[in-house]
């Protein structure tokens, strides 16, 4: 049995060496061949959300780094462990940036698994999964996020069992060791992880209402994203009411140290910051998580009080699946002290925008502009998204069914146009 420890601890956080040293000698016992990968010095590039992978290599990232080698150990594998500090109830974005890539291990077209949509199989089996968090203190939210969104995560990687854990980066070697060995033992039982994810915060207006709005579009795809199509459309709701506007692609200026610094002087001159971004494995894309990382720790000590709202797209026809991330965005905001606006969830975000501009599109798409006319009218007067706003910006725009058989058909479509319409089902990581 192999057993793959993806360490996603960042630069300095020496736990995940201590966990994975505390782990290795357990798994060995048990008969396991373990290799422990330390993420952050691989050679692992942002997933460019270009669909590539199944489009041109089926089931192979178009990016060639590590991360087809990782992508292969991982299929290849009978259990992954995932090592990662606990980071705004989620991930770090050194574990985030591999993940993002495991799309190449499912198929494009949809199933459904408990009612809601999902993507099929592409390997006949996958490991089983045990994801294990840390935190400098006990915190019941954090933990609970964590967990929810771990269940999430198996149920998209096809994971025969699921297991989680939280550890106190205090908790002494003995105490580690015993939860380590009560997560493996609940592992082989074959209990899923299954928790109910706490709502998205109670979200507050501000003192002011807001006079300089500032967008921060968090998809690759930068100015041809949904993200900037929705995101844009509020804000030029919001300069009609007399909100001065500012738009930031994350993608473009986290690659830039002079557009970076540039990023982060504008969110501190904000007095309203509104994140968009699309749903990426059931969370926030990494370059994201990375930006609210580095948030956190300037607004430390450059505190100015601003508001915070979030605008989640995903690729599934039911928005719930965007719930762990905008509990994250929540969780985020309290951390960085900023005032939750709160959130924006919608379900098929790219078949409703396909990145065109939303002022130009008819059908579903007035009453979603219609709804986010409210939130904008809320916005520029300092109060929260309408709750509801929220609901009939949620709700679908089409019958699910509708959407998963469309959805299949324009996926054949463009594997036709790609020439690999007879490639779409390959398995090209299974070993020889």
């Amino acid at each position: 049995m192999k057993a793959l420890i993806f360490d996603g601890s960042p630069e300095g956080d020496p736990s995940g060496g201590r966990i994975a040293g505390e782990l290795v000698p357990i798994l060995e016992a048990k008969g396991y061949e373990t290799e422990h990968i330390i993420l952050r010095e691989k050679s692992i590039g942002n997933c460019n959300g270009c669909f590539g992978c199944w489009l041109k290599t089926p089931g192979i990232c178009v990016i060639d780094d590590d991360n087809r080698e990782l992508s292969e150990k991982f299929v290849q594998s009978d259990l992954l462990i995932m090592l990662t500090p606990v980071t705004f109830g989620g991930y770090s974005p050194e574990l985030k940036r591999m993940l993002d890539h495991f799309i190449a291990n499912v198929s494009p077209f949809f199933t459904t698994i408990d009612g809601e949509s999902h993507h099929r199989k592409r390997y006949a089996a996958y490991p089983d999964l045990l994801a294990i968090g840390w935190l400098d203190q006990p915190d019941d939210r954090q933990t609970a996020i964590f967990r929810y969104l771990v269940m999430r995560n198996s149920i998209n990687f096809y994971s025969a069992k699921a297991g989680c854990g939280v550890i106190c980066r205090t908790e002494g070697t003995e105490a580690i060791r015993q939860t380590l060995a009560e997560l493996l033992r609940g592992l082989e039982t074959g209990s899923q992880v299954r928790m109910e994810l706490p709502d998205a915060g109670t979200a507050s207006g501000m003192d002011d209402p807001p006079r300089k709005a500032l967008l921060l579009v968090g998809s690759p795809r930068m100015e041809k994203s949904s993200s900037a199509s929705i995101g844009g459309y509020l804000l030029e709701e919001l300069e009609t009411r007399g909100v001065a506007t500012q738009t930031v692609h994350i993608h473009k200026a986290v690659r830039d140290k002079r557009r970076l610094s540039g990023l982060l002087e504008a969110v501190d001159s904000a007095d309203l910051c509104i994140l968009a971004f699309p749903l990426y494995i059931d969370s926030i894309p990494e370059p994201v998580i990375a930006l609210m990382r580095m948030i956190r720790e300037r607004r430390r000590e450059r505190f100015s009080r601003c508001g915070l709202a979030a605008i989640i797209n995903c690729g599934f026809i039911e928005s719930h699946h965007n719930d762990a991330a905008l509990a994250i965005c929540a969780e985020f905001a309290g951390e960085s002290a900023f005032a939750w606006m709160g959130g924006i969830s919608i379900g098929g975000g790219e078949g409703l925008v396909h990145g065109r501009p939303l002022r130009q599109l008819g059908g579903p798409a007035i009453p979603c502009r219609t709804a986010l006319d409210c939130v904008a009218e809320a916005l520029a007067a300092g109060d929260p998204v309408p709750e509801d706003a929220c609901r009939r910006l949620a709700r679908p725009f089409v019958p699910a069914w509708i959407y998963r058989l469309v959805g299949t058909w324009n996926w054949k479509k463009q594997a036709r146009r790609s020439g690999v319409s007879q490639r779409l089902g390959d398995r090209p990581l299974l070993a020889d």
